[in-house]
């Protein structure tokens, strides 16, 4: 049997991500704010651990882009991930290629090809809110494809400064952030 949650607001984030195809997009609908993307890191060429090949269908030897980023919604950080890209699949065309070498987002490198975001597994790490935006609340792993096939693997930390809704400079209330979203509306 399934317990009732005790944090309904993080049930509503949970479901939300889930059904994304990008999670600046809905970081940015949920706070009501821009999300920033910064790329903290980028390695070429790195083997990946063999449960990522296996999940993007890798030749064995074959190598991927590494990538850290951090999602911020004013100065607060509200998420950050590390990615895996198969730079080198043949679903890319030349130009998503060159941007993911030259340092393009992940995100806004694949917005034009057929991609969709799947959702592998998704953690919560808490049952009730806490003040410490710093902590994290949810974390994602998540593959992207592009025309059906595997071209990235994402592993996502969601951290409870996404519930701020203003960007960090003061809590909202909570019935303040408590706002409807809407999904193709």
């Amino acid at each position: 049997m399934r317990r009732p949650s005790t944090w309904p607001e993080l049930d509503r984030l949970t479901r939300f991500v889930r059904a994304a195809d990008s999670l600046v997009d809905t970081l940015a609908a949920w706070t009501g704010h821009g999300i920033a993307v910064e790329i903290v890191r980028r390695v070429d060429r790195v083997f990946p651990d063999p449960a990522v090949a296996d999940e993007l269908a890798l030749h064995e030897g074959a190598r991927v882009q590494e990538r850290d980023v951090q999602l911020r919604c004013g100065e607060l950080l509200v998420a950050e991930a590390r990615s895996w890209v198969a730079v080198d699949s043949a679903a890319l065309t030349p130009r998503v290629r060159q941007q993911l070498r030259t340092g393009g987002a992940l995100g806004d490198a694949l917005r034009p090809v057929q991609r969709r975001r799947v959702p592998v597994r998704l953690t919560p790490h808490r049952t009730l809110p806490r003040t410490d935006p710093t902590q994290p609340v949810l974390t994602v792993h998540a593959r992207l494809d592009v025309a059906g096939t595997p071209v990235a693997w994402c592993e996502e930390t969601i951290y409870e400064a996404v519930f701020a809704r203003d960007g960090g400079r003061r809590p909202a209330p909570l019935s303040d952030r408590l706002r409807p979203f809407l999904v193709g509306a």
